[in-house]
């Protein structure tokens, strides 16, 4: 199965940090001898769009650990590959209503020419949560990159130390807390306004290097219709989780987290959590 199906993006405003905005922020005080960073990427974006900001990897070279959220090898993948396929006798054909289905296998074959042979094989087993992400990255009609391997590849260079803030079954188990009906909503929710979800995206993409948090709200991608259980299992519970790790990583070493940049915003997210600890966060202006 083709990499970008293994990769969630999921964005949801809510937000209440405002203590300035960007996509990089320098992590200070509360004991830390040296500062450490935290980066909120897009798991991919379109080639051309793809940036990297300097102000970034300048300050991962002066880091001695990285961070992101799961790993990315090929056990991992085939992992996360097993949470966004339905078990073994279920499908969409199963789970859509018969009117509901073929109104996605139609749309497959008018938005992406995939014929319905091909949809069956190729698509038609892939959980609805995972197949919203699959129809915008298919929209882009472009190659990707991931910042997550991007971002590893660049601190493997300069010789940083590298982890997950978790194990990959730790994620397939949030994505699998998300009601099948709400996925299914949701799933249809796209299908019946697709231009507006890829032109979001595309603006998301613009939006994201100019490091505006909220503007990139605005415009961002919405699978989950802001199902607050959802938001709960997959967000808030495990930027708790991470907290006491992140902790541990920049009181021993100067270190350098990349994660979703969702997990960064709302009273729940990275920058209020990491704040309410007594750390001083300060948002790193990015070209």
């Amino acid at each position: 199965m083709k990499r970008w199906i293994l990769t969630i993006i999921i964005f949801i405003p809510v937000l209440s940090f405002s203590q300035g905005s960007s996509i990089l922020w320098e992590i200070s005080g509360n004991g830390l001898t040296a500062s450490s960073y935290l980066m909120g990427t897009l798991k991919f974006i379109g080639e051309k769009e793809f940036y990297l900001p300097k102000e970034a990897t300048d300050r991962m070279k002066y880091t001695r650990l990285f961070a992101i959220e799961d790993q990315v090898d090929h056990h991992a993948q085939h992992e996360l590959n097993k949470a966004l396929h339905f078990p073994k006798g279920q499908s969409l054909k199963t789970t859509l209503s018969a009117e509901d289905y073929q109104k996605l296998v139609s749309f497959f074959q008018k938005e992406f020419g995939v014929d319905p042979k091909s949809f069956e094989k190729n698509y038609a087993h892939i959980i609805p949560l995972a197949l919203s992400i699959a129809m915008t990255r298919l929209s882009l009609k472009e190659n990707v990159k991931f910042y997550d391997i991007e971002l590893l590849a660049f601190a493997k260079q300069n010789n940083l130390e590298t982890y997950s803030l978790e194990e990959i079954g730790r994620e397939a188990e949030a994505i699998n807390k998300f009601p099948m009906t709400d996925q299914v909503k949701a799933l249809l929710h796209s299908v019946n306004n697709f231009e507006q979800q890829k032109s979001e995206y595309q603006k998301l993409m613009t939006d994201y290097p100019k490091g505006d948090l909220e503007e990139i709200f605005k415009y961002t991608l919405h699978p989950t219709e802001n199902n607050l259980f959802f938001l709960e299992e997959f967000y808030y519970k495990r930027n708790e989780e991470w907290i006491p790790k992140i902790e541990k990583m920049m009181k021993d070493n100067p270190s350098f987290i990349a994660v979703g940049i969702s997990h960064l915003e709302s009273d729940n997210g990275l920058l209020s959590l990491l704040t309410k600890k007594g750390y001083v966060l300060t948002p790193v202006p990015v070209k």
